[in-house]
């Protein structure tokens, strides 16, 4: 769902009383279903690589490398989701431009 921005399974996933903490999605799921709807037509040739999972308890983080558009920077993302019920009720996300030359030799992921 997220990978695609495919907002045809918020209601299967995503729990009613929603969190949003995210700086480009408004709250709840319609505000999620809004933003995947906006990404879906303005980014569709994205890619997103899940680079690395992690989970404890209730909370599950993801560290994507996303491709955006050519001339874009590629970005880290780590999203960050607390469950409830089966259904994610909470989000966060923190992101990170990749610049074209690092410090290191070790790469970002």
């Amino acid at each position: 769902m997220l990978m695609t921005f495919d907002a045809s399974h918020i209601d299967e996933f995503i729990h009613a009383d929603y969190i949003q903490h995210s700086t480009a999605a408004s709250g709840g799921r319609e505000g999620l279903r809004a933003f995947f709807e906006d990404r879906a037509d303005r980014f569709a040739d994205v890619e997103m690589h899940i680079r690395a999972s992690f989970a404890d308890g209730d909370f599950t983080i993801f560290h994507i490398h996303t491709i955006g558009q050519p001339g874009d920077p590629d970005m880290s993302i780590m999203d960050i989701f607390r469950m409830e019920d089966g259904k994610v009720r909470e989000h966060w996300e923190v992101l990170q431009e990749i610049p074209g030359v690092l410090p290191h030799e070790n790469g970002i992921f």
